[in-house]
């Protein structure tokens, strides 16, 4: 072998070898990502699970969306994506799903641009006492609810149902239904009416903000007889447990 011929294989060795470190360290950056991935998605689904408002619980899942270790650098997520199907709110189940944008890697300061929706079954929605005593019972039909309840009318105690329309209120901070097209349904009386006073095209409003982070807003409903599909925003929302357990209120 002559002297010249080492430099030369040793030249052609160097490529290789670069090739090889390239591929190493390309390996661990996939590794990392993936470990990181995991860690981040569990961190924020852990943290707004503790940060429930109170009377809601439940188990949900997060994903950041992209290539997290260039976000984690610039301490900001750009979009992650929070969903559950496995949340009881006032003793309600129902699910949710939520995109917020601008999300702090630290858990210090505001998300932004949230935006999502939150769907309840037909099943999940039967007693309205509790938010008015003019009715007992509701249930979800096409483009609105149907009311149960009970009163008088000319001395009779009568039961009656009635269709009802929902809206969201200018402030996002309820819903409001208003009763229309009454029946009465305990028919041994042979009463036949078509508006109770004090019912019929009573507006009943119903505060959902006494269950909602304080910037969340109620911005469009979509129903049917299977289920009622709430979509919800803000435009930013504390991430810290203080920020998202204090609710809103009605006035």
């Amino acid at each position: 072998m002559s002297a010249a011929t080492e430099p030369t294989r040793k030249r052609r060795r160097w490529p290789v070898v670069l090739v090889v470190l390239v591929l190493v360290l390309a390996a661990l950056v996939v590794v990392a990502e993936f470990v990181l991935r995991g860690v981040v998605d569990r961190i924020i689904a852990d943290q707004v699970e503790q940060s429930l408002p109170e009377g809601a619980t439940g188990e949900v899942t997060a994903h950041a969306d992209g290539i997290v270790i260039p976000q984690l650098l610039a301490g900001t997520l750009d979009r992650v994506d929070i969903t559950s199907d496995r949340l009881t709110v006032d003793g309600i189940p129902l699910a949710a799903d939520v995109t917020a944008h601008d999300v702090p890697v630290d858990g210090v300061g505001d998300v932004h641009d949230v935006d999502g929706h939150v769907t309840l079954a037909a099943s999940s929605v039967k007693d309205l006492a509790k938010y008015s005593p003019l009715f007992d019972r509701l249930r979800l039909v096409d483009d609105g609810v149907e009311l149960s309840g009970s009163t008088a009318v000319l001395g009779f105690d009568i039961t009656y149902a009635a269709t009802g329309d929902v809206v969201t209120q200018r402030d996002g901070r309820g819903v409001t239904i208003t009763p229309q097209n009454v029946r009465i349904t305990n028919s041994a009386l042979g009463l036949e009416v078509d508006s109770i006073p004090g019912v019929t095209n009573v507006p009943v409003r119903v505060c959902t903000a006494q269950f909602l982070p304080e910037q969340l807003r109620i911005r469009s409903l979509d129903i049917s007889a299977e289920q009622a599909t709430v979509r919800v925003t803000a435009e930013s929302l504390p991430l810290t447990e203080q920020g998202l357990r204090t609710v809103g209120r009605c006035d």
